[in-house]
């Protein structure tokens, strides 16, 4: 049974290991876009509503509302879609101590997933919030994450954590795997 890790992360002790689950941050688009989609919907609804019960002397202008119509059912649904990807995606942490799992969850299915051997994993760290493009005084909490290395790349995962969550996460997985902090010979510790 998934218990409070810290903030807002979830997690289960398994049979070999941990699993994690990290809700994606929704951002300051939601509050906004949202509603105002949400009246858009809810108007362009009752004008369809009554295009379509009323007689249509001219079959042009009807053709052309029809389509609109198909441009209004198509952003409809990339609404929802884009609903249920704000509410219920989340990023998954399986680790064992042989293996590494990261996954991407939408609605509990899985969309994508990447596995890393543990042996290959080095250097987890907390990557701060970077200060927001268009604001220069306000700090953007959604560009934080946990950094680590696989191998010679860079990998990132846990998008919009706090210092907090990422420091109690980081010791869990620990506790899991001894994951080295050293760098390889010729590999330079850049901070992103």
């Amino acid at each position: 049974m998934l218990e409070r890790l810290e903030g807002r992360l979830m997690w289960e002790r398994t049979s070999q290991g941990i699993l994690v689950t990290i809700p994606i941050p929704r951002g300051l688009t939601v509050p906004l876009y949202g509603p105002l989609v949400i009246i858009w919907l809810v108007f362009a609804s009752f004008h369809y509503w009554h295009l379509l019960a009323a007689p249509h002397p001219d079959i042009t202008e009807f053709n052309l509302q029809l389509i609109a119509l198909g441009v209004y059912a198509v952003g409809t649904c990339f609404f929802l879609c884009w609903m249920i990807w704000i509410f219920t995606a989340e990023n998954v942490l399986s680790l064992v101590s042989s293996e590494m799992k990261i996954q991407r969850r939408v609605i509990g299915i899985e969309v994508a997933a990447t596995r890393f051997p543990t042996h290959n994993v080095r250097n987890l760290r907390y990557i701060p919030p970077t200060k927001f493009w268009a604001l220069s005084g306000y700090i953007d909490p959604k560009t934080s994450y946990i950094q680590f290395r696989a191998g010679s790349t860079k990998h990132s995962f846990a998008r919009g954590v706090t210092e907090t969550e990422a420091h109690a996460l980081i010791r869990r997985m620990l506790e899991v795997y001894n994951f080295p902090n050293r760098q390889l010979p010729g590999e330079v510790d850049d901070p992103a």
